[in-house]
């Protein structure tokens, strides 16, 4: 994705995300000391006894860095004993990277519970190992900072369950039982994600600004090849240890394909590179537990994760590519109790934005499940022409996109206006997009439609122009009262190349919430995703 891309991205979602930056700085500040070590380090002649004795005037962080130091993951040949030592031996970088990473705001843990934070660092402690051997072993650089963006990218989770506790853990828990693309369900709940909201922070802290394009750059999910700053490295590694994490971590095994894929164009990760960098992770992040005191959840060894997950993309290569519709069914029943969790996190954000004005009493709704927006909106055959539209991209090695268009209006319309919106949509539909295989009306109001051979980037210039043509329109008929409000929204999901075993019901899943993502951004918005 490009900068322009990426600055866009933060602009839709900008209101919501600094409203609650706003009202949560002022809980999680940076510690003195960090602070202070930033400010020591910027300058262009470090005073080494400065900084040393800065970090020293906080005992348990210099006793917690000597132990990292010590440990495995840095495999210095002689012992360090001491910080002069240690600067003497890492260098003032590395030392400063340590401090940052291990002087979070204690507010952050405070209304965590213990099962939480379990998951929480087993996912986070994986991936800052991941990260800092990747970088260091496959693309042959230092891994300091990557082990730090590592340990800080998902900061925001942290921020959430504090602010949210029961309403988030709730909708976290729902969102890691289904194996659904966690970002996505939070951008359609809150408006924003955990990762946004952890480069918020990180920028709210000062911190080194290559980590928090780096995290926002993980969020967008996108193929980051070209491009040699420090940033564009850092984005290149999290993708990688994102996946990885995903894989032993959290035993995604659905992972592995994408892990394989990205890590081929990279660095050229295959799967014999990528056992022996399982082989020396777990022990590295074991000891890492170890010497910060946190107890991990048992599991299973990485390396039987790995071969299970080798396991399955050999069963699933063989296997007819046509999905099973009643494996789809329930999916969609999972995700529909994901939905319902989303809705309560939703309400629950809206009450603390409006802070002490929220009316007293109101408590959340009770969402039906059944009836919710994840539940079916596509047909069984539309699906099914979805899949062989997928087959003859991927035979001609095209891309195909899915787009969502939505008119949502008020309740004031009459039936006259209803059906001329309908017909707008439908007349913009065939007028704007050149050639769409298949065209669906969902809804009176919603038209989903699949574009063989039309990328992302394609796409979305294309809804955009829809959208705006919705618009013109509606005001060319006078086809609303003036006082009614309406807003036009898009959602796109994109495969760049899809694989044999490739599921065509993601592309769907991650459209529909692009579009309830760009719904929540205000009229004339589009989000999209590529999958891989």
């Amino acid at each position: 994705m490009t900068d322009t891309l990426i600055a866009s991205n933060f602009e839709t979602t900008a209101p919501t995300i600094d409203q609650f930056v706003g009202r949560v700085k002022s809980l999680y500040s940076l510690p003195v000391v960090a602070a202070e070590v930033l400010e020591l380090t910027a300058c262009p002649q470090v005073d080494t006894s400065a900084l040393k004795a800065c970090i020293e005037r906080d005992p348990a962080l210099t006793v917690r860095i000597l132990r990292v130091v010590n440990s495995s993951l840095f495999g210095l040949s002689h012992p360090v004993s001491n910080l002069s030592q240690a600067i003497t031996m890492l260098g003032i970088k590395p030392l400063k990277l340590l401090v940052l990473g291990f002087s979070l705001p204690e507010g952050l843990f405070a209304n965590v519970a213990r099962e939480q934070l379990e998951w929480y660092w087993s996912t986070t402690l994986v991936r800052a190992v991941a990260a800092r051997e990747i970088s260091e072993q496959l693309f042959e650089r230092p891994g300091d900072e990557a082990f730090l963006a590592g340990l800080l990218q998902d900061i925001g989770v942290l921020a959430l369950l504090g602010q949210f506790q029961e309403s988030y853990s709730c909708f976290l828990a729902s969102a890691i039982e289904s194996e659904a693309n966690l970002e996505e369900l939070e951008t359609e709940s809150l408006g924003f994600d955990h990762l946004e909201l952890s480069a918020a922070l990180l920028e709210q802290w000062n911190m080194p600004a290559p980590l928090g394009r780096a995290i926002a750059n993980v969020r967008t999910r996108e193929f980051h090849a070209g491009g040699e700053t420090s940033s564009d490295h850092l984005t290149r590694v999290l993708q990688l240890a994102t996946l990885l994490g995903e894989l032993v971590g959290r035993h995604r095994l659905s992972s592995l394909p994408d892990l394989l894929t990205l890590g081929a164009k990279y660095c050229g990760l295959d799967k014999s590179r990528l056992c022996e960098l399982v082989s020396d992770l777990q022990p590295r992040v074991e000891q890492l537990a170890e010497v910060l005191a946190l107890r991990l959840p048992d599991g299973r060894e990485y390396s039987e994760i790995l071969i299970a997950a080798h396991g399955q993309m050999s069963a699933i290569a063989i296997e007819d590519p046509l999905p099973s519709i009643s494996a789809s069914e329930r999916t969609g029943d999972v995700l529909s109790q994901v939905h319902a969790e989303s809705a309560r996190l939703r309400f629950a954000v809206q009450a603390f934005l409006q802070g002490p004005s929220a009316k007293a009493g109101q408590s959340a709704p009770t969402i039906d499940v059944a009836t919710s927006s994840q539940t079916r909106t596509h047909d069984h055959s539309f699906e099914r022409r979805l899949v062989v539209a997928l087959g003859k991209c991927r035979a001609q090695r095209q891309p195909l996109s899915v787009v969502m268009l939505e008119i949502a209006l008020d309740n004031r319309s009459d039936k006259q206006h209803q059906s001329i919106l309908s017909e707008i949509l439908d007349t913009v539909c065939r007028e704007e997009f050149c050639c769409p295989l298949e065209i669906q009306e969902c809804t009176p109001f919603r038209r989903t439609l699949i574009l063989p051979g039309c990328d992302r980037q394609e796409a979305v210039h294309t809804a955009r122009g829809a959208l705006q043509a919705i618009e013109t329109a509606i005001e060319q008929q006078n086809a609303l009262d003036r006082r009614e409000q309406i807003h036009v929204s898009a959602g796109v999901a994109s495969a760049a190349l899809p694989s044999r075993n490739f599921d065509a019901s993601r592309l769907l899943q991650a459209a529909n919430r692009c579009l309830a993502g760009a719904r929540t951004c205000g009229t004339n918005s589009v989000k999209s995703l590529e999958i891989y």
